[in-house]
């Protein structure tokens, strides 16, 4: 799937101001080297070197890494699908943000990110946990199906706490800390969560013949009318937050 980078930052920049809460997990100090892993446009890879840490942001998508080393020239950042990265250095630490959950092979991309990282080294994460956005990806395939069509399956790996505590201690990680966690986000009031759907599922709306799309956005929002009270629309996010060191 690829990325509209721009409308990512404009219309949901939600999801990167959450995660900066994440950053403050961070025990090392700079000027540590720092991977940022699927660091999207850049904020928080920019962030942390504002601090003075030497990073590096890693992301499979070539239109958020375009507009990531436009919009912040001082870091350097690379495309690479996590999952099969090999980098020419290892690093003291590694964050990701909101990452983590589109990588289907999870083991192969807990070996790699530990295959970057020195002995020792911290990894801070929050991804999508279990539960994550079930009634609106539920309500996209039903819509689907309503137009007589066969939905894809839609990338994504949302984990139990159980789930992903073994397949970070089968790649090399030490778990310091983990916590699933309810977070419905209010979208703006212009927002539904058809045009959440068109940005995080685009791949499934290029399934859709384009003149079927008005109907569809309709079918979707109808769908997911548990998301709607008095002060509008909302996402049913859950999310799986921890800390772990490479052993």
């Amino acid at each position: 799937m690829r990325w509209d980078a721009s409308g990512y930052d404009d219309r949901f920049g939600f999801v990167t101001e959450y995660g900066t809460e994440l950053l403050e997990l961070l025990e090392v100090e700079p000027p540590a080297a720092l991977l940022d892993v699927g660091c999207g446009t850049g904020t928080h890879a920019a962030v942390m070197a504002g601090r003075g840490f030497d990073v590096l942001g890693v992301d499979q998508d070539a239109g958020m890494i375009a507009r990531a080393a436009r919009l912040h020239p001082q870091v350097r950042f690379v495309t690479e699908d996590v999952q099969t990265m090999k980098l020419d250095r290892t690093f003291d630490a590694a964050i990701s943000n909101a990452a983590l959950h589109w990588m289907t092979d999870q083991a192969a991309a807990l070996r790699s990110i530990r295959a970057a990282l020195n002995p020792g080294a911290q990894f801070v994460a929050e991804m999508g946990g279990k539960d994550n956005v079930a009634t609106i990806d539920g309500a996209l395939t039903e819509a689907v199906s309503q137009l007589g069509l066969t939905p894809p399956p839609i990338r994504k790996f949302f984990p139990s706490v159980g789930e992903q505590a073994a397949l970070l201690e089968s790649a090399g990680f030490a778990i310091t800390y983990m916590k699933w966690f309810p977070r419905p986000t209010r979208l703006a009031a212009d927002q539904t969560p058809a045009a959440w759907t068109r940005l995080f599922r685009a791949d499934v709306w290029a399934t859709v013949p384009p003149s079927l799309h008005v109907e569809l956005a309709a079918r979707v929002d109808a769908a997911s009318e548990g998301l709607r009270d008095e002060q509008g629309w909302f996402i049913d996010y859950h999310r799986l937050r921890f800390s772990a060191v490479a052993v």
